[in-house]
């Protein structure tokens, strides 16, 4: 499957126009004209991190695409970051559910409940293996019975 990249456009279709215009680009400089570039760059840097958190998941090869399926979560928190940059501005109680479901999300993907569909051009995850390489000693459990374990019985 196609992995996809977030775009300007893609935070624009999930903001109103005013919330674009005012919000994005206010307070800014000249090294950084508009926040949302930053912001979506550390995001998708953060989606692959909780997907190669997992050792059977992989990766596109191209760092800066995510899976389709992951993208209208990535959006919401895309679009919660930028308006919670503003200092005075409150993006209301359904814009802040919004983003905590896409946080849980993404929780449940770092934990390997949900898994992302493998990229056309996949790479192996470089997250280490929960079982460790060599051998594994097992041993019996304690001993319920006895002199010391029933007090003397």
């Amino acid at each position: 499957m196609q992995w996809v990249s977030l775009t300007i456009d893609d935070v624009l279709s999930s903001m109103t126009f005013n919330e674009r215009e005012k919000f994005s680009k206010a307070d800014t400089n000249v090294a950084v004209p508009d926040r949302i570039v930053p912001i979506l760059s550390d995001l998708v840097a953060e989606i692959r991190g909780y997907i190669a958190s997992c050792e059977p998941n992989s990766l596109s090869a191209t760092p800066e695409f995510i899976p389709p399926s992951f993208k209208a979560r990535a959006l919401s928190v895309a679009r919660w970051r930028v308006l919670i940059t503003i200092p005075g501005y409150s993006p209301g109680d359904d814009r802040k559910r919004d983003w905590e479901k896409a946080e849980e999300y993404f929780a449940q993907v770092a934990k390997c409940v949900i898994r992302p569909e493998a990229a056309d051009d996949a790479i192996p995850s470089t997250a280490p293996s929960a079982h460790s390489a060599g051998i594994e000693v097992v041993s019996a459990p304690p001993r319920r019975t006895g002199r010391d374990n029933m007090n003397g019985m």
